[in-house]
């Protein structure tokens, strides 16, 4: 065992592979990665969102969107509308295609998430994610 085994943040990093390597499996056959799915989420909770609140919804700078947004467009899974009141700003919005796509992945989601809580020993669901988010800052 090493030091860095014995620490917080080096757990939490691993842990976070292991998650993206089971969500990677899950969404694959739809080349959907974590971020991309994300993002789809809170669209679909937020419709119309701009690009710098969904950003700050992610906790994630506002040009890293860009690639993201673009490529759900180019897919047919979303799209940006301009906005009537600010021609400047493009609300994005689900399609109908990446709404369907949207629950069949939530689905998925649901399965892996079922399969992480299953390797965690300590807790319900509620207080893993409860530390977790403390932890966090929030």
């Amino acid at each position: 065992m090493s030091y860095l085994e014995g620490t917080i943040g080096y757990a939490i990093r691993r842990a976070q592979m292991a998650v993206f390597e089971d969500i990677f499996r899950a969404f694959g056959e739809d080349r959907i990665t974590a971020a991309e799915f994300s993002v789809l989420a809170i669209v679909a909770d937020n419709p119309g969102i701009n690009q710098a609140d969904l950003a700050l919804a992610l906790g994630v700078e506002r040009p890293r969107m860009v690639p993201i947004i673009n490529k759900l467009e180019e897919s047919g899974l979303a799209s940006r509308v301009i906005d009537g009141r600010d021609g400047r700003t493009r609300r994005i919005h689900l399609t109908r295609r990446g709404q369907k796509l949207l629950e069949i992945l939530k689905a998925r989601f649901a399965e892996h998430q079922e399969r992480m809580l299953k390797r965690l020993k300590a807790g319900t669901p509620d207080s893993i994610l409860s530390d977790l988010w403390r932890l966090a800052g929030r």
